[in-house]
């Protein structure tokens, strides 16, 4: 009985040994690929569009995780309309945590809404050496041009996409101008997140 586990052992281990050396045929498990990570602006501006969502569908289940993650990202409107709609949000939620303090600094949001052909421009100053992010949501699924423009009137960056995102490090402290348009030929709603 030992001498059939022997060869048996022998060519199990042969056989793995093989699978090792160079020029061996390395098969791997095919899965889907990797996702590329997404910027902090980008998870913001996809949970504002998910909350937005839970509102008009009246499914206030649906809008706590996303209010949640708003809240741990420690973003804050950038203007008293979205203020007011944010606020809007969360008093359709029982009061489940303490008030939240927020930082001083950190991803600011905006909401608006364009008609078709509309658009909004908003100054912005981002700091030299640090990376800026800009993303647009539309819970709409409209196609939205998001145009980024430095201080001395030089393009940062131009997309037209449903989710578009500009990310790049300024040289200079200075002002952008940041400009949203909707090519579209229907109104849409959009969520513009600046960290």
């Amino acid at each position: 009985m030992i001498r059939v586990r022997i060869p048996l052992m022998a060519g199990v281990l042969a056989s793995a040994l093989a699978s090792c050396a160079p020029g061996a045929s390395n098969t791997k498990l095919a899965g889907p690929p990797a996702a590329a990570p997404q910027s902090g602006a980008a998870r913001l501006a996809d949970a504002l569009a998910s909350a937005d969502a839970a509102v008009q569908a009246g499914n206030d289940t649906a809008l706590a995780r996303p209010l949640a993650m708003i809240r741990g990202m420690g973003a804050r409107p950038l203007d008293d309309a979205t203020a007011a709609t944010t606020a809007q949000w969360e008093a359709r939620l029982p009061d489940q945590a303490p008030p939240l303090r927020g930082r001083a600094l950190g991803p600011g949001y905006r909401h608006g809404m364009l008609g078709a052909g509309g658009d909004v421009r908003i100054e912005q100053t981002f700091l030299s050496g640090q990376k800026a992010s800009i993303a647009l949501s539309s819970p709409d699924a409209v196609e939205l041009r998001l145009q980024v423009v430095d201080g001395t009137s030089q393009s940062v960056c131009q997309h037209t996409a449903s989710r578009p995102i500009c990310e790049w490090v300024p040289v200079f402290t200075q002002r952008h101008l940041i400009h949203v348009i909707n090519p579209a030929k229907r109104k849409a709603r959009f969520y513009l997140v600046v960290e």
